[in-house]
Formats: C-alpha cells, sequence, structure tokens
C-alpha cells in the first residue's frame, strides 16, 4: 500500500486516472468472453491428449474451423486500416489454442505474419486467402529467433509455425527506412526443434521477391503484438499443464484417498495457478495496450508480460510433471509436450532476460 501511495504521489491525476482505467478495460467485455468460449470449444474438440495424438489429429481441418469460425482474420486490416479486432481478443484464441496443445500455426500466421501485413500497409493482394485459411504466410526470425531476419540473411533464418506456408516475411531496407520483404517459398528444410507441435524450418525461396515500406515505429507496434501473443501462448500451455494435472490429482489414489487431498500436493497447485494467473493479467494489460497506448507504453507492457510469463513457463511446468510423479517423466505423458511449447515460447523475440535489458535501456534512454 506505501507502495502504491508513492506511485500515485508520484504521478499527475490524468496519468493515474488512465493507469486505474487501463487495469479496468483490461477486463473481458461479454462479448470477448463469448469469443473465449468458442475458441475454447473448438481447441477442446482437438485437444492434444499424449504426444502420438499428434501424429493423427487433423490439421487441415482444426484450420478450416478457425477460418469458418472468422478467427483467422481477427488482426486483418479493415477499410479504416485498423484491425478487425482488438489484441484482447487474438489473444483470447491464442490462449485457448495453446491450452488445447493445438498443432497449428495461429500464433506465425494469424497472429504475427497478419499483423506485419497490416502494419506494413502492404498490397492488398499479399494478404488474400489469408481470412478464409486458403494460403498461409509466416515470418522469418534470425537463428535464435529474437527477431525478424534481413531478407539478406534469410538463408540462416528460422521461418516460425511453417506449416503448409507459401509465402514468409523478413525485413529489408536500413534502420530508418526499413522494409517488409515478402518471399516465395519453394521449400522448407525441417529443423529439430523442443517445441513438438510447431514447424521451424529453413527456407528456400523460389525466387522473386517483393518489398513494402514500413514505419519504424510501426516495427515496434508489430513487436508489441507479436510479444502479447507469445506471452499468451506461455498462458495457455501452463494453464493447460496444471488444468490436466489437477484432474489427475482427483483421481489418483494412494493409501486409499484421491492425492488431491495431500496439502503439500494442494500447495503445489496453488502456487502455480497464481503464476498463471499473474502472468495472464499482465498479458491482458498488454494486449489492451497495443491498440490503446502510445507505442512506447505498449512495448513496455508487452515486454514487462513476455519477461514474466516467459520466467514462470518453466517452472509451473515441471510443477505439472512432480504432481504427476514417475509417469509424468515419461514420453506417453503430455506435460513434456507443454514444457517444450513454453521452452520454445521463452525464447521467441527475447527471453526474460532479454526483455528485462530492454526495459531498462527503453527507462534509462
Amino acid at each position: 500500500m506505501e507502495k502504491l501511495l508513492a506511485d500515485v504521489s508520484s504521478e499527475s491525476s490524468e496519468v493515474f486516472e488512465r493507469r486505474v482505467w487501463a487495469a479496468v478495460l483490461a477486463l473481458l467485455t461479454e462479448e470477448q468472453s463469448m469469443l473465449k468460449e468458442t475458441a475454447g470449444a473448438l481447441a477442446r474438440d482437438h485437444r492434444v491428449a499424449n504426444p502420438h495424438d499428434l501424429d493423427t489429429i487433423d490439421r487441415a481441418r482444426i484450420w478450416e474451423q478457425l477460418a469458418g469460425a472468422g478467427l483467422l482474420g481477427l488482426r486483418v486490416a479493415e477499410a479504416t486500416n485498423g484491425p478487425a479486432a482488438s489484441g484482447v481478443e487474438a489473444m483470447l484464441v491464442v490462449e485457448e489454442l495453446a491450452a488445447a496443445l493445438a498443432p497449428v500455426p495461429y500464433l506465425g500466421s494469424a497472429v504475427m505474419a497478419t499483423e506485419l501485413l497490416r502494419l506494413a500497409a502492404a498490397p492488398p493482394a499479399w494478404s488474400e486467402g489469408m481470412e478464409d485459411g486458403s494460403t498461409r504466410t509466416t515470418v522469418v526470425l534470425t537463428p535464435d529467433l529474437a527477431g525478424l531476419v534481413h531478407a539478406d540473411d534469410v538463408a540462416r533464418g528460422v521461418a516460425f509455425d511453417a506449416d503448409d506456408a507459401a509465402h514468409v516475411l523478413c525485413l529489408g531496407g536500413t534502420a530508418d527506412a526499413p522494409q517488409v520483404v515478402r518471399l516465395e517459398v519453394r521449400s522448407f528444410a525441417a529443423l529439430d526443434a523442443a517445441d513438438m507441435t510447431r514447424r521451424l524450418c529453413r527456407v528456400v525461396p523460389a525466387g522473386g521477391s517483393s518489398s513494402a515500406s514500413v514505419e519504424p515505429g510501426n516495427l515496434d507496434r508489430w513487436l508489441a503484438m507479436s510479444l502479447v501473443a507469445a506471452s499468451a501462448d506461455i498462458v495457455g500451455a501452463m494453464r493447460g499443464a496444471l488444468a490436466g494435472v489437477v484432474e489427475y490429482s482427483l483421481e489418483r489414489e494412494q493409501f486409499g484417498v484421491p492425492i488431491g487431498s495431500f496439502q503439500a500436493v494442494q500447495h503445489l497447485c496453488a502456487e502455480a495457478h497464481v503464476s498463471i494467473q499473474a502472468a495472464r493479467s499482465m498479458t491482458n494489460y498488454a494486449a489492451w495496450a497495443v491498440d490503446e497506448l502510445d507505442v512506447r507504453e505498449a512495448l513496455l507492457a508487452a515486454r514487462a508480460a513476455k519477461a514474466y510469463a516467459s520466467r514462470a513457463g518453466r517452472p509451473v511446468c515441471e510443477t505439472a510433471m512432480q504432481v504427476y510423479g514417475g509417469i509424468g517423466q515419461t514420453w506417453e505423458n503430455i506435460c513434456h509436450v507443454y514444457l517444450r511449447r513454453v521452452l520454445t515460447d521463452r525464447k521467441l523475440l527475447g527471453d526474460d532476460d532479454a526483455q528485462l535489458d530492454a526495459i531498462a535501456d527503453m527507462r534509462l534512454a
């Protein structure tokens, strides 16, 4: 409370009022709650319950249903050049898909690539087919997944979420006059990756390319939305891992009683739940900030959410593995698939240390 009062006394009433309203507006509206339920129901229908499901699940069917529900076009530009839906709504869909471990390229194609095309004011032809799911475009990142790769170095880059992508996006131009470069894909060479639910590949371009100018500030706006989506993916994966082990703890018995009745198990799950809720709250606010605050404040909020979620993800998934007991350490258990997804998300666009360093640089600049 003393810290809160100190913060209030150091701010103008206008700034403090904006912070309060920001916290309030991060709560879900009735329409957003309905969207969350719709996305959650769709994701649960195709839930990956064990590692073997990844070999048999109908990924094309999931993508078709996402398109039919209008969920692939949430960040597509409308006539006003703004997105069709808010960052909060995109965040909700990402979280629900991650909780079910949906092995579809929603994060790479429907969020990161779509957002980049919109903010670059790319020709409409570049986005054709993305909203109805008939074509996919993804982004090419640096080898450490820390950011977009430059077109000159695309051969070393990593195409993220590359399932059935026909085109990839990377950067061109200079720091003062950046461009978004669109390359047609000839083929992909799959890479070994920790994440079993996504394809990470080297890309072999077909040869032709086209480019569109983008404002440096819009690249920061893209980064903010992408960090929010990565944070939401971590939150969803944590939530799915914990929900599974809580259900297990109510059924698995030792000494004639469910292990969920043991206080030690309850404490482990409660602490994991607190971490998830804290990460979700920060991600909710950052998702709201993407569209409502200036780009610097939006990026600060997104970096803070990504830093917290990245640091919480591994302990929460490892807690779930611990509660499962011996079976939680085996290949047959689903928990390691959640952990692998979280570890990849942690590196995506910079881990917690990278985000904290960037926040410090922004604050001290």
